[in-house]
């Protein structure tokens, strides 16, 4: 009998360090799959992400839309005020970004001043407005904060790559049209 509640405990103590192990493992990959800075998904694991998000749109037959977004002047505010300023900025528009976004929305830091943005079951125009409303929060907290962006919903079987590239063209010429407006 003392030996099978000797067992027992040896059983229970691997039980709590294996699921101390998982717990840590769990963190460590939390950690690498997040932007330290804007709390949004790495571009590595975020683009692994938004695929999983594409696949799924495509066979429940749903609706997808992607929004790139680009920081406004990010050059001149490092320059003018410090990368200190920059960062922070990033920090807020992260944090921004993702109060404005559901739960299982995707945000993705893909490049220095740029996320991408996945929304399953949502129409382009609902997407505008909710990054309309995002672009105002911005310069209502500061003037000088803004972002560009543009939206593309996904066709049959578009690829992930078409699908940002159509997305960054739609926001290079949403810059486009207010640089002549």
């Amino acid at each position: 009998m003392a030996e099978a509640a000797a067992d027992r405990a040896a059983a229970a103590r691997d039980r709590a360090e294996a699921e101390r192990l998982r717990d840590e493992a769990a963190a460590m990959l939390t950690l690498a799959a997040t932007d330290e800075l804007t709390g949004a998904w790495s571009r590595r694991f975020g683009l692994d992400e938004l695929e999983k998000t594409r696949v799924r749109a495509h066979r429940e037959e749903t609706r997808l839309v992607l929004v790139f977004v680009d920081v406004d002047k990010l050059k001149h505010i490092n320059d003018q005020h410090g990368h200190q300023a920059g960062d922070e900025l990033l920090g807020l528009i992260g944090y921004v970004v993702r109060a404005h976004l559901r739960p299982y929305d995707v945000a993705v830091r893909y490049g220095g001043d740029e996320f991408v943005c996945g929304i399953p079951n949502t129409s382009e125009a609902d997407a505008r407005a909710r990054f309309g409303e995002i672009a105002t929060v911005l310069k209502l907290l500061d003037r000088e904060h803004s972002i560009s962006f543009g939206v593309a919903e996904a066709g049959p079987g578009e690829s992930l790559d078409r699908l940002i590239m159509r997305a960054d063209a739609d926001l290079l010429q949403a810059r486009e049209s207010r640089r002549f407006a």
